[in-house]
């Protein structure tokens, strides 16, 4: 059997470490052809609601959604208010704000982390005082132990949306569906599966606010 020689053994590695290198720059080129790049918007046109806003990028109107939080609807009074207020109070109109694209939603807004003239994450300021909820479905988009820790801040302070009771008003998604959707306690298999739907926003299961619901399936 033939022996590889010294010369051979160096070109080998050589041919190895050429190949190592060539797929570092495919990946960093990758990393830099899909990583969002933030976005300056010259105006901001309108806050739609406590967490959707029209901007103008480049000249063209565009709406945003931001990423990771769901406020109360408008109807959810006076919170859902209290949140657009907020909002509007965070990016004043004419203001340049700092945009970090992530993806499109099904209405066709562009879910985004948003900044401050200043730099504040808006998002995360709404969470730390109380006005919008953390969006747990989607916390993948962002620093979501961050963000769970300014809401448990801000519901153990009974902060806005956490003044109410233990668990929060109803939760946006669920006051979407409208009362008819609603689940009555006789509809619910178990005490434990009502304590999970409370957890979930199901707040109007606990008639007495005190933190349990449905206690007659006990």
């Amino acid at each position: 059997m033939a022996r590889t020689t010294a010369k051979e053994c160096f070109a080998r590695r050589g041919h190895v470490l050429e190949s190592l290198a060539i797929g570092m720059s495919k990946l960093v080129l990758g990393l830099l052809v899909f990583t969002p790049q933030p976005l300056t918007a010259s105006e901001v046109i309108r806050v739609v609601d406590g967490d959707s806003l029209i901007v103008r990028l480049n000249g063209i109107p565009q709406q945003i959604r931001l990423a990771c939080v769901n406020a109360p609807e408008i109807g959810q009074y006076p919170y859902g208010r209290l949140a657009m207020n907020a909002f509007r109070g965070l990016i004043p109109a004419d203001s340049a704000i700092t945009i970090y694209p992530i993806k499109k939603d099904r209405y066709g807004r562009t879910v985004a982390h948003v900044s401050t003239p200043g730099g504040v994450d808006v998002a995360g300021e709404l969470v730390r005082k109380g006005l919008v909820f953390v969006y747990t479905r989607y916390l993948s988009d962002c620093d979501g132990p961050n963000l769970l820790l300014l809401e448990s801040q801000a519901r153990d302070l009974k902060q806005g949306i956490w003044s109410e009771g233990k668990q929060g008003i109803t939760r946006p998604w669920i006051y979407r569906r409208g009362t008819n959707a609603r689940l009555r306690c006789s509809e619910i298999s178990s005490w434990d599966k009502a304590q999970l739907l409370l957890q979930e926003g199901h707040v109007y299961l606990d008639s007495d606010n005190d933190g349990e619901a449905c206690e007659g399936l006990r």
